[in-house]
């Protein structure tokens, strides 16, 4: 039996939207730790820190919306993720609206989605969330999602990475609510993903809230697609925000110390996914296991 419905591509700007894919698709795709609030999400966008896009399946007979998506091209905050894209706004700025697009929204499920948050200081993008509704992965909307919004943030921003966070497969085990790592880690490879060799840990979410170790973080696109490594500098520049901006301070305990120590250089290797062994490991304990609590 053919589907009743067909996906598209479209911004996500209304807060019903905007809800829905909070609520149907990421909470149900990232652990508490790595998704921030519903309150947080929604203020992020209304401040421009975040832009979605999503794959919405509009009822047969729907009008589809009048023009493909695209993002804007304006200045943006910090931000970064896990699926594992995982959260938090930095910089007062944000990535903008949407030229061309029309005001109205088509009426349909949203069943996927992609949250980039992007740095203007560091030229940094980060896909800070992508997810499909349990009972839709596969079919290659994932793939079409991301292909269409890193293009469009390549072209628009002009940034000198697009980055992602990944949970390290040998770390994280597989579920059936928040999926494979490993499978995670080989879509993004297929999509011309690279690991950075820095010992990676997603910040907590607020001061005092729980991080997430034994991260991957990784480059979906740079300026230069055949280069072995990355400036370093716009990465300093960029985590230091994002750690700002999550935690509310950047903590001055060994994971971080650790982090930015990989970060002193002027170059930062790019390693193929068959290079773990060759990556630092952001591990976690004891009082590191939570961000410094607000002074």
């Amino acid at each position: 039996m053919p589907p009743a419905s067909s996906p598209v591509v479209v911004p996500l700007r209304s807060v019903e939207q905007l809800t829905q894919l909070y609520r149907d698709v990421l909470s149900p795709s990232f652990p508490p730790a790595e998704l921030v609030s519903l309150d947080s999400f929604l203020a992020d966008h209304a401040a421009g820190h975040l832009e979605s896009l999503g794959v919405v399946e509009v009822p047969d007979g729907a009008a589809p919306p009048a023009a493909p998506a695209a993002v804007g091209s304006g200045p943006g905050g910090a931000g970064t993720g896990s699926d594992g894209v995982g959260a938090g706004p930095g910089g007062p700025d944000g990535v903008s609206t949407v030229p061309g697009a029309t005001g109205s929204e088509p009426t349909g499920r949203v069943v996927a989605g992609v949250v980039g948050s992007w740095s203007a200081e560091a030229r940094v993008l980060l896909v800070q969330y992508l997810a499909i509704a349990p009972g839709r992965r596969g079919g290659g909307i994932g793939a079409a999602l991301l292909g269409a919004a890193v293009s469009a943030w390549l072209t628009n921003l002009r940034p000198v990475m697009v980055l992602g966070e990944v949970e390290h497969p040998r770390f994280h085990a597989a579920s059936e609510a928040h999926g494979d790592p490993e499978a995670r880690l080989r879509f993004y490879a297929r999509h011309g993903g690279r690991v950075l060799a820095v010992p990676y840990f997603q910040p907590g979410n607020e001061p005092g809230a729980e991080r997430v170790p034994a991260l991957l973080l990784m480059t979906l696109a740079t300026e230069a697609p055949e280069a072995t490594s990355v400036p370093a500098a716009p990465l300093r520049t960029f985590l230091r925000e994002y750690f700002e901006g999550s935690e509310g301070s950047l903590a001055d305990d060994a994971p971080t110390r650790a982090l930015l120590d990989a970060l002193s250089g002027d170059r930062v290797a790019l390693l193929g996914v068959d290079e773990l062994d060759r990556v630092p490991v952001g591990l976690l304990d004891g009082s590191s296991l939570r961000a410094p609590a607000a002074g």
